[in-house]
């Protein structure tokens, strides 16, 4: 009797051990976030703040959650995101929310010709803007949008001197966004579709005389060995911005959601802070280097080329109704709140 006491009882302490280690296992387990960035591995500063990003978000999820980096095209192509990211094929992106006008036409009042007059005035509407299009995605395209950042302005890198609206007619650029093609068109030159990372060639084999794009993205792709004249003016504020598949984020637990948007906010911030200060210096340096002309567009001459695409910017508000007012008002009031204007400021 004693023996099949001591069978029965070393078989039940047997199962409960298995059933504990089954648990356990079961709790060990993360959740994968896999987080794409179109940036390439290595890449700074876009690629290094999402793999910090990670890093921190891991450290503190301590096991539950993980976000892992994909990075420079792996698991979806840009275009793909947004519709990746809403079906569940991915769980978040690292976006430029503005390119997705071809989706929703609101996407695309981020990246409206002259919609900000400086960086100051495009950095104190992040909050508004961020908030106005969460909702937006979250009724939309089934994700949470978090982590609007600033992620510099639109300039012209140019084989010859820009100065003035004169100066553009007939000048043929390389774009690769609607609102891009829309701003060069609209001051009189002719845009040529070309993908940012084949600027360069376009631009050596002369298919183009000058390429619209940021400017840290043209120092990154080397337009300076070739244009040596950039335009400061600012056309169009760029944004970059986070996407998480909203099922995803409905199932974390509140003080994982707490740590996603503490860790994302950081990660959105230092790049803003990044744009402003560090990527200024470190462009304008090459820019002396290279023996680049950068000349600053006198406000009176840029309100000019505002006024030249103002009937565009009119008509994009009023397609998007009730949110381009909004975005139209944010806008203004920004504006007249933060009104300086040097190299800096428009950078």
């Amino acid at each position: 009797m004693k023996k099949v006491f001591l069978v029965c009882l070393s078989a039940f302490l047997l199962v409960g051990l298995f059933d504990l280690s089954q648990s356990l296992g079961q709790t060990k387990k993360p959740v994968v976030i896999r987080l794409v960035c179109p940036a390439p591995e290595g890449d700074w500063p876009l690629n290094f703040k999402d793999q910090e990003l990670a890093k921190r978000f891991n450290e503190r999820a301590k096991g539950e959650y993980v976000i892992q980096v994909y990075s420079g095209g792996a698991l979806a192509k840009l275009p793909e995101y947004f519709d990746a990211v809403r079906t569940g094929v991915i769980e978040m992106a690292d976006a430029p929310w503005g390119m997705y006008s071809f989706l929703d036409q609101r996407m695309g009042l981020l990246e409206l010709p002259f919609l900000f007059d400086n960086s100051e005035a495009t950095v104190s509407a992040i909050k508004e803007l961020e908030a106005m299009y969460d909702k937006l995605m979250q009724e939309k395209f089934n994700a949470k949008g978090i982590g609007l950042m600033y992620t510099g302005g639109l300039q012209l890198f140019s084989r010859r001197p820009v100065r003035t609206m004169e100066d553009w007619k007939g000048l043929l650029v390389g774009v690769f966004s609607p609102s891009v093609a829309a701003l060069v068109k609209g001051l009189g030159a002719s845009p040529v579709t070309v993908m940012w990372v084949d600027m360069y060639e376009a631009l050596q084999k002369k298919v183009i005389e000058a390429s619209g794009q940021g400017t840290h993205g043209g120092v990154v792709t080397g337009l300076p060995d070739i244009c040596k004249h950039v335009t400061f003016f600012l056309g169009i504020a760029a944004w970059n911005g986070y996407l998480l598949n909203l099922d995803v984020w409905k199932k974390m637990p509140k003080h994982i959601q707490n740590i996603f948007v503490e860790e994302v906010g950081k990660a959105a911030s230092w790049m803003t802070e990044v744009t402003t200060t560090k990527l200024f210096d470190e462009d304008m340096k090459v820019f002396r280097e290279k023996g680049v002309s950068v000349y600053l567009v006198p406000k009176t001459e840029r309100d000019r080329w505002a006024d030249a695409l103002k009937s565009y910017r009119e008509q994009e508000f009023s397609k998007a109704g009730e949110f381009g007012a909004k975005v139209k008002k944010l806008a203004e009031e920004a504006n007249r709140k933060y009104p300086r204007y040097t190299e800096r400021s428009l950078y």
